[in-house]
């Protein structure tokens, strides 16, 4: 028997596992794909909300751990 026909021949017999590892593959890729497409498309759709909800913004401050005083927002 040649290395060919024992491929082949292999190949006939696992015929059944060889379609379903396939058919596992595609589907595992389909998932894959779909998901970073909706993860990518949710995303997007946060930071076009975020930018509609501050609007016009020319300035911001940032408090990490201190606080603000109160007549600093009457000075602004």
């Amino acid at each position: 028997m040649t290395r060919a026909r024992l491929i082949l021949s292999s190949l006939k017999y696992h015929a059944r596992s060889h379609v379903g590892t396939l058919l596992g593959a595609i589907v595992a890729s389909a998932v894959l794909t779909g998901s970073l497409v909706v993860g990518d498309s949710v995303r997007k759709t946060l930071q076009n909300q975020a930018k509609q909800r501050l609007g016009h913004i020319q300035a911001a401050l940032q408090q990490h751990d201190r606080f603000f005083r109160s007549e600093l927002a009457k000075e602004l």
